[in-house]
């Protein structure tokens, strides 16, 4: 709880720069998202939203310096074409979460390896696929996994492919029960220990 709780705080931090001075704000987001797996395949409805208000910053200003006020087309430009900016970014990041998680219910909860079968299960081309894959590989949600282009397959790990390698068994071993959690960043299904703070072995995202 109170990871979650950081993290909800920290991207609260990140949209209150997006607004007040974007490119601080962009340059956190960046940051948390290559030190933290979890934020980069999550939602970014918040994002999108911060990019609506700063759009809509910017045409308040287009208005206002029209009727002649100071430096308020310059005000439009800082702070529509930053929300333009970022509402492109934020779409693509959308977009490459959503395919994320689409591969890793394919891949982990439905156990298809096959790039063709993966490829029509999401109606993309297959390079575009592969290409996605090996991010995906690169970016470390599958541990320990790569692609096999003469095989056409995803060959996983054996930290992908045993749930719950990560966890930490209780000292009394006679007690311990498990159960599967589907994460709610990636989708992943994990085998858990009950009664255990625990988090998805693939994207890191704490387990409720």
């Amino acid at each position: 709880m109170i990871e979650t709780e950081q993290k909800q705080l920290a991207m609260g931090w990140i949209i209150f720069w997006l607004i007040l001075f974007w490119p601080v704000g962009l340059v956190l987001l960046i940051k948390r998202q290559k030190t933290d797996k979890s934020a980069k395949i999550k939602s970014y409805k918040g994002i999108l939203i911060t990019s609506y208000v700063l759009m809509g910053l910017g045409i308040i200003y287009l208005f206002m310096g029209l009727t002649g006020a100071g430096d308020a087309l310059l005000a439009c430009l800082v702070y529509g074409g930053g929300g333009v900016f970022i509402f492109l970014y934020a779409r693509k990041a959308q977009q490459r979460s959503e395919n994320y998680r689409k591969y890793i219910n394919i891949i982990i909860n439905q156990n298809q390896t096959s790039i063709d079968s993966i490829s029509s299960a999401v109606g993309h081309q297959y390079d575009s696929v592969v290409n996605d894959l090996q991010n995906l590989v690169n970016d470390g949600y599958l541990p320990g996994a790569y692609i096999d282009v003469s095989q056409r397959k995803v060959i996983l790990g054996e930290m992908t492919k045993q749930w719950g390698s990560q966890l930490v068994a209780p000292k009394n071993p006679v007690n311990v029960q498990s159960t599967v959690v589907t994460c709610s960043g990636c989708s992943a299904n994990n085998q858990v220990i009950v009664g255990q703070a625990n988090v998805c072995e693939y994207c890191g995202t704490f387990l409720q």
